[in-house]
């Protein structure tokens, strides 16, 4: 009787822990979420803030020497090519041109003359009544004539020149940016008077890391933006590089020439992406990625979905919340997401679809 009783307790014991296995085992399957691997286009940018110019900044400067007398335009003025800016006084030019134009008109006049005398000294050296020598005088005189008035009328080009030079015109067309002059101040040749500049065409100077160099030439697409202006964004590429790398703060400048958008304003910065490249890749939310001692891994589900198996997997570029996957996943796999973080290699697991989100990796 007492080995039957025992018999009995010992069965319904196996039972129990029987029992306890299994519930156990229902315990460990650790209740997680899964997507699916999916490719997608891949941009590799980099990001940088650089500044804006004018293309077209001309600083004006006198011609001539002389006393300011009008000026027609003042800072903030819009002006087109060739429009009257100011005036420097004119009447010792006009003197100047005056005189010129009467030496132009003497010399003319002499040069009349000789022709004359060399004509008739001609029809008289035919007839024998001069000596060569003679005739040989009277040419050589107009040629000396002729080489004075070349030299008169160059004079009165250079007066017309100088007179016209008195009145500063603008040579391109945009807006007064600064005025250095007043009226009645004297100005000489060389001295700075305008500053105009161009807003229909602007540079952007962008920096980036010397370590980019080897990855962006002329051409490379990038997506500008200012806060200055009116449109959130502009695609252009790069239009040319400096050619050396700037010793004090160890980065390559890009230079974009684009036209403006409008409202962009030289002396802004712009905020720039700088495209490295555009490929297909595998791209999956951050959270799907572990980092463990031996590397960042990733956890997929088997066929059946209860086991997972760890992945060690190459991380390319990180944008946002999201990473590209360069090696470890084939497009179509189950990876786990809400839970991975508590997985190993494999573990049971009760898996569910990301609710609502199959694309979360778009």
């Amino acid at each position: 009787m007492v080995s039957v009783a025992a018999l009995a307790l010992l069965a319904a014991a196996c039972g129990e822990d029987a029992d306890n296995g299994e519930a156990t085992a229902e315990e460990d399957a650790i209740p997680v979420t899964w997507i699916e691997a999916a490719e997608e286009e891949v941009r590799e940018v980099r990001n940088t803030v650089g500044s804006i110019e004018a293309k077209s900044r001309p600083l004006l400067a006198a011609e001539v020497g002389g006393v300011i007398d009008t000026i027609h335009v003042d800072e903030g003025a819009q002006v087109d090519r060739g429009e009257l800016l100011a005036e420097i006084d004119r009447e010792d030019y006009i003197d100047d041109r005056d005189a010129a134009a009467g030496d132009v008109a003497r010399l003319t006049a002499m040069v009349g003359v000789q022709e004359r005398n060399v004509a008739r000294n001609r029809e008289l050296y035919e007839d024998d009544h001069i000596s060569e020598d003679e005739l040989d005088n009277a040419e050589a005189e107009l040629e000396a004539r002729e080489e004075e008035l070349a030299s008169a009328l160059a004079q009165l080009r250079r007066a017309e020149r100088d007179l016209e030079r008195t009145r500063i015109r603008a040579v391109v067309s945009g807006a007064v940016d600064e005025r250095h002059i007043s009226a009645g101040d004297y100005v000489n040749a060389g001295d700075a008077v305008f500053q105009l500049i161009n807003l229909d065409r602007l540079k952007v100077r962008l920096p980036v890391s010397e370590s980019l160099a080897p990855r962006v030439d002329s051409g490379t697409e990038l997506i500008l933006s200012s806060r200055s202006g009116l449109r959130p964004d502009l695609k252009t590429t790069v239009s040319d590089l400096r050619p050396g790398i700037r010793d004090a703060t160890r980065s390559l400048q890009l230079i974009a020439e684009v036209d403006n958008p409008g409202g962009w304003r030289p002396g802004a910065s712009a905020e720039a992406e700088v495209v490295l490249d555009v490929r297909d890749g595998i791209v999956v939310p951050n959270q799907s990625v572990v980092r463990r001692p031996a590397g960042e891994v990733a956890y997929v589900l088997s066929e059946d979905e209860g086991r997972v198996e760890e992945r060690t997997v190459e991380v390319g570029t990180r944008f946002g919340d999201r990473a590209e996957i360069r090696d470890g996943l084939e497009p179509g796999e189950r990876l786990v997401l809400d839970g991975a973080g508590f997985l190993t290699d494999g573990a049971a697991v009760d898996a569910a679809p990301h609710e609502g989100d199959d694309t979360d990796t778009e």
